[in-house]
């Protein structure tokens, strides 16, 4: 390694690369001269006097400049770079059947101890020949972006090397820096080119961004660990040996090595959810385009507010809305969305019962609530944020009524007729379509009966369920959702798009406008350009990120069939494992679970087969304890991520199969997975 600094004072890419192949990398300073070049002035003379401008202006002390110029010379008259598609059509067309040069002028600058620069230079000249061009080749290359940067239009090392019949002279050069002429130029100087070998540069961004594609593209599997359990002391000191995760008073910039290092790490000890033994929650790993949607979201960064700064997001989102309302069962209006997207399901949930409020009391948006007391129904089963939102939207949470639920977790509806017929009136009924324990699905025809008959809102959360509508096959699930006033529906679930993606649709989307509209008219103003696609004031978000564009791209991609593939072969995965766990004399279910949900327990020799009513207390307690130690144990070793909770008061694994790469071996060996792990914590309790 020289103790001199190199510089390329180019900002050519092909440059670079013809460098790196040597190991050498550079610190690249483009030089701004003037290429004009001198009347009468011979091509040759001309890239060598711009070689070494170029070079003389990045001269200091403490370095060596290289500096280089390329010209595409046709008859003695210089070809510089086409300033369009057709002027590269011409000079293409110039070249074709007959020999050109192209000439590198190479410059290399070394700065004395006393201040001085000196310059050595010299010139190559390579010699090609084009064949003959047709005007389909023509119009297929310069359709591309190649010949837009490159003198000559074309560059050999690119598409255009199907053009070149014949070669004379040095291959390097014609791509843009003749290597053994550089080579010479240092050691005029006393150089050596190859003791500016060094490792190659890391660049975070990319080499960030790589891990993460890779990872995408190539997931985990086999024996491959779903995570790399620790404690937070472990995560501590592991990410210590790199940045460390805490933040010093003064904290510094970290070196790109280092920052390529913590993302290593962060990988290593993440919980990998594309894993197939990853079926611990109701989503799972990504779909890789959803993935690469959500990058370029992010990389354009805009607030997904108005037209003006969200023109495709805008028109994309009203596609995707119209789409999802119409495998609701609506006919959505053209002229607006038919509902919008959220942070989340429960807040998708809270922006359906304010609807519910607004349509109740239209004064209430001015005046607030008037006091009179007011119910939300959800069944018993139902998720957690209804009581959340009924808190913060001031109906407290003991408006929460929880209605009984069937054995399979299903809202009971004689018991939503009991609480119909009694107490103070009802707000909205909120319906579960897909719970979160045992995949059950509400009776939504049956509620939207009595919701109409009783004039309350119906609010479905479907945030997991709802993918059943894209099947064909599962769809029969959903039967009456149409009949609901809105409808919460969240993709980054069994859709695979990533976290988060959630959706409201509203049966009727004019009420979005008046229910929550602030007319803030630094932003929604009437006279702007296509003001009427502004969709930011139809919600509670001020700006909100463009979660759009990825569930777009990986619909597109995959198309109806491909997401109704994804729906019926992990329901497919899920009535596998029903029918074996029912073969299984080791496993038992409380409930067997619906939909993509599978709910178990493995059973101690000496009770089966499973009584679970004719159990004594300390062997309900042992059988309850099993499946978080055997969790624990699966967890420390990295073997699976599998999630259990209470059913019927006894404590039961649920396998939720989300990923589309699952296989039934998978399955299968989950299953072999708890039942090993379930008698290790079995023994360890004895």
């Amino acid at each position: 390694m020289n103790d001199l600094e190199l510089v390329l004072a180019s900002g050519s890419p092909r440059r670079r690369e013809l460098l790196a192949r040597l190991d050498v990398y550079p610190v690249v300073e483009p030089a701004d001269v003037d290429e004009t070049p001198v009347p009468g002035e011979s091509a040759d003379a001309y890239v060598e006097r711009l070689a070494r401008e170029k070079a003389a202006t990045s001269a200091a002390p403490g370095r060596v400049v290289l500096a280089a110029d390329t010209s595409v010379v046709r008859d003695g008259a210089i070809l510089g770079k086409p300033s369009d598609p057709a002027d590269a059509s011409v000079m293409l067309r110039s070249l074709a059947h007959r020999q050109h040069e192209v000439v590198t002028g190479v410059a290399v600058a070394v700065t004395n101890a006393d201040g001085t620069s000196v310059v050595h230079s010299a010139v190559e000249v390579s010699v090609v020949e084009f064949d003959e061009l047709s005007d389909e080749r023509l119009a297929w290359y310069t359709a591309s972006d190649e010949p837009a940067d490159k003198a000559g239009a074309y560059g050999l090392q690119g598409a255009a090397g199907i053009f070149a019949d014949r070669v004379d002279g040095s291959v390097t050069n014609i791509i843009g820096l003749p290597l053994p002429l550089v080579d010479e130029l240092f050691s005029r100087h006393g150089l050596d080119l190859l003791d500016f070998q060094s490792h190659p540069p890391v660049e975070p961004v990319r080499a960030i961004a790589q891990l993460a594609l890779d990872h995408v593209m190539n997931p985990p599997g086999g024996d491959d660990r779903v995570i790399d359990w620790g404690s937070p002391q472990d995560l501590l000191a592991d990410l210590a040996s790199t940045i460390g995760l805490d933040f010093a008073t003064d904290e510094p910039a970290a070196a790109a090595s280092d920052l390529v290092a913590a993302a290593k790490r962060v990988l290593a000890r993440s919980v990998h959810t594309n894993h197939p033994r990853f079926v611990n929650q109701n989503y799972a790993g990504a779909d890789p385009l959803a993935v690469v949607g959500d990058w370029l979201g992010a990389a354009l960064n805009t607030a997904h507010t108005t037209f003006e700064i969200a023109p495709i997001f805008m028109l994309m989102e009203r596609a995707l809305l119209d789409k999802m309302a119409r495998l609701v069962g609506w006919d959505p209006d053209p002229e607006q969305p038919a509902g919008l997207m959220c942070a989340g399901g429960s807040i998708a949930g809270m922006h359906g019962l304010q609807l519910a409020r607004t349509a109740r009391d239209p004064n209430s948006i001015d005046r607030g609530h008037d006091g009179t007391p007011l119910r939300l129904l959800v069944s018993a089963s139902a998720h957690y944020s209804t009581a959340k939102m009924a808190a913060v939207m001031g109906f407290g949470r003991n408006a929460v009524q929880a209605i009984a639920t069937t054995p399979d977790g299903a809202m009971d509806l004689d018991a939503l007729d009991t609480a119909l017929a009694e107490g103070p009136e009802v707000l909205a009924v909120v319906a579960t379509a897909g719970t979160t324990v045992t995949g059950a699905f509400d009776p939504l025809d049956e509620i939207a009966a009595r919701c109409a008959e009783h004039g309350i809102w119906m609010h479905v959360d479907g945030a997991f369920g709802c993918a059943a509508l894209f099947s064909q096959r599962q769809r029969w699930r959903c039967k009456g959702i149409e009949k609901a006033d809105s409808v919460a529906w969240n993709l980054h679930k069994m859709a695979g798009v990533t976290q988060q993606c959630s959706v409201l649709l509203v049966a009727d989307p004019s009420r979005l406008h008046p229910t929550f509209a602030s007319g803030a008219d630094y932003l929604f103003q009437d006279d702007k350009l296509f003001g009427g696609y502004d969709s930011g004031d139809q919600n509670i978000h001020c700006g909100r990120r463009n979660d759009v564009l990825k569930a777009w791209l990986m619909w597109k991609g995959r198309g109806d069939a491909g997401m109704a593939h994804r729906i019926d072969h992990a329901v497919a995965l899920a009535d596998h494992v029903r029918v074996q766990i029912e073969e299984r004399d080791d496993f038992a279910a409380i409930v067997a679970g619906d939909f993509v949900t599978s709910t178990c327990l493995w059973v101690p020799p000496e009770i089966r087969p499973l009584d679970l009513a004719a159990l004594a207390t300390e062997q309900h307690a042992t059988l309850h304890s099993i499946a978080p130690a055997a969790k624990a144990l699966m967890q420390a070793q990295g073997a699976a991520l599998i999630g259990y909770q209470p059913v019927n008061g006894i404590n039961c694994f649920r396998l939720i199969f989300m990923n589309p790469d699952v296989s039934f071996d998978d399955a299968d060996r989950l299953l072999d997975l708890i039942a090993e792990h379930s008698e290790a914590a079995w023994r360890l309790a004895q």
